[in-house]
């Protein structure tokens, strides 16, 4: 038995169009050719509809065409577009990571609240680090600005002499 799963041909559809194609031609060789054959068609086409018509049948025929219809546009949409399956990050952290002392979040997008203050070498370089983004997209009078924010303490560091040759 082969396991392989198989490819269903882009062109599935023509078969059964074929079919029908043939069978509707069929029809309308037997409608013109015989005068009993076109009395029976007439008679079926009629019971067919009446049966169809009744107040159930109607409103359950119209509720499975309009389900194959919203099927068919999704299928043709699936096909066009991709299955839209999307690859979330793992919030595990490595090996190495847990050895350094990192631990994974008990739910991900919980917000986090900080007991602490953020050390101010940190939040200094995160500070610094923007300036740079703004000196690198040539916006120099934003990087003025926030270097003028630095306090005096902060403005001894040789990354902030550094950032102000940059802007000469």
């Amino acid at each position: 038995m082969n396991n392989s799963t198989s490819v269903p041909s882009p062109r599935w559809w023509l078969a059964p169009l074929v079919f029908t194609i043939g069978l509707i031609i069929a029809l309308a060789i037997v409608w013109q050719a015989s005068e009993i054959a076109r009395e029976v068609l007439a008679k079926a086409v009629m019971m067919i509809v009446g049966a169809l018509s009744t107040p159930f049948i109607l409103e359950t025929t119209v509720a499975l065409f309009g389900l194959c219809i919203v099927i068919a546009i999704n299928q043709w949409r699936l096909n066009k577009e991709g299955d839209g399956w999307v690859y979330l990050a793992q919030t595990e952290p490595d090996a190495a990571s847990v050895a350094a002392g990192a631990e994974t979040p008990a739910k991900r997008l919980d917000p986090v609240v900080m007991t602490t203050p953020l050390d101010q070498s940190t939040d200094l370089h995160a500070r610094l680090a923007m300036i740079e983004g703004y000196l690198d997209l040539g916006l120099t009078q934003e990087a003025q600005d926030h270097l003028q924010q630095l306090s005096a303490d902060e403005r001894q560091d040789p990354r902030v002499s550094a950032i102000q040759s940059r802007l000469g």
